[in-house]
């Protein structure tokens, strides 16, 4: 699995509190697969994989189109290579996007997108009396971890440990749950879910040795804990992250191509500030066209370096913001001249109607340049575009348990990542 480095921790310690990118899986529609087997398996081993990130679950596989479908895996593969990888040999597959996109569609199964939500681990084990914090990153159960994230395409990340973590949280304290430190700790890493994992080794009934895993997180204020248990680390970390990516597609994987009660597309105008050149804009058309939410965007005007966005939409506007709360380079704030209202919704009659000028498909990530864009960056090269007012305030998007909330607004800042 390989994300965007736009997510590097190092940088985290130079730009505290600054948004950053949720972690974005660039091989989503790619899977390895043993090259030692036949051809209908690798293919079919492939086509399972892919599914599985895109979707969340194995559970996809009992749909009764997708295993007729499965029997003819090779119509879904575009490439594959062979490589070797710690002395195996293993074929890398990428599957065509559009038709395994359109299958789910076809079957009303919802799409989990390349853009993941990042998951704050706070990792401890208790191997005699004293629990100890997960530091390693060759440690066992790291590695158990990371072969899942792989697997499910999770985006984990780890707290640095270091000065500012332990002046508010130690071993014990974790260990008891203190969620008023924990949840304070957590906020510097501006991740999506905080989740405490509390490792230790029991024996079961029979006198045999398990590992037990307890998963505290908050929701809604309240400390929820769950239970696991296991004869090896892997089959432990393989059952917490079962149950994570299931919870987390439930929560950000959308039905494709809904429509709205009047029979159109859903669209949206937004408003965004802070573009102070056209790579800015690039960027952001480079956002809304990677976006499985969005179906089409157009600048509609440009001024004061703000752009008014117009987009049609392939999933309901709830879907769309619970996306959008991921892309960290949008940041929603109150328009400095009123409060904060909804933003418009529009219905599009024709849902098939041609791409305007200035406007790309989601499935298209080349940024053409408009007339709109290039009048918005002569209006820049003449100094145009001036500074924006302060008045704006950033609406609050998590709280100290590490969820993200999905506010609805009609006006976002650009933060250059």
């Amino acid at each position: 699995m390989r994300f965007l480095p736009a997510l590097v921790l190092t940088f985290m310690m130079l730009f505290r509190g600054a948004p950053l990118a949720a972690a974005e899986l660039t091989d989503l529609y790619q899977a390895e697969v043993d090259a030692n087997q036949s051809q209908q398996a690798w293919q079919q081993a492939a086509f399972a994989a892919v599914l599985l990130k895109l979707t969340g679950s194995d559970a996809i596989m009992a749909n009764a189109q997708v295993q007729a479908e499965l029997k003819q895996a090779g119509n879904y593969i575009k490439q594959y290579q062979m490589v070797q990888r710690e002395g195996r040999h293993l074929f890398v597959v990428s599957l065509d996007q559009q038709k395994i996109t359109a299958l789910l569609a076809q079957q009303q199964v919802p799409v989990w997108g390349s853009r993941r939500p990042d998951v704050l681990l706070w990792l401890s084990e208790k191997t005699l009396s004293e629990p100890k914090f997960v530091l390693e990153h060759q440690h066992p159960l790291r590695t158990a971890l990371a072969e899942q994230a792989k697997k499910y395409g999770l985006s984990f990340i780890y707290p640095f440990y270091d000065v500012d973590d332990l002046a508010l949280v130690n071993e014990s304290s974790v260990w008891t749950g203190d969620w008023t430190s924990l949840g304070s700790a957590s906020l510097r890493y501006n991740a999506e879910r905080v989740q405490n994992l509390l490792i230790e080794q029991l024996q079961d009934a029979s006198g045999q040795l398990q590992y037990r895993l307890t998963r505290q997180q908050q929701q809604n204020g309240e400390l929820v804990l769950q239970e696991f248990t296991a004869a090896t680390m892997p089959e432990l970390m393989a059952q917490f992250a079962k149950t994570l990516a299931a919870e987390l597609s439930a929560q950000y994987a959308i039905n494709l191509h809904q429509t709205s009660s009047a029979g159109g597309e859903a669209g949206l105008q937004l408003t965004i500030s802070g573009l102070q050149s056209l790579t800015d804009l690039v960027q952001l058309q480079k956002i809304f066209s990677s976006m499985l939410t969005v179906r089409q965007h157009q600048l509609v005007s440009f001024s004061q370096q703000q752009a008014v966005i117009a987009l049609q939409l392939t999933a309901t506007a709830d879907d769309f913001y619970r996306a959008l709360a991921l892309e960290k380079q949008l940041q929603p704030e109150q328009p400095a001249e009123s409060s904060a209202t909804e933003p418009s919704v529009t219905d599009t009659p024709d849902a098939e109607a041609a791409v305007p000028a200035g406007t790309e498909s989601s499935d298209n990530t080349d940024s053409g340049i408009s007339a709109a864009e290039l009048a918005m960056e002569q209006a820049l090269q003449q100094g145009v575009a001036a500074a924006e007012a302060p008045t704006d305030t950033t609406l609050p998007q998590q709280d100290n348990s590490g969820t993200t909330l999905a506010p609805k607004s009609s006006h976002y800042r650009y933060i250059k990542p």
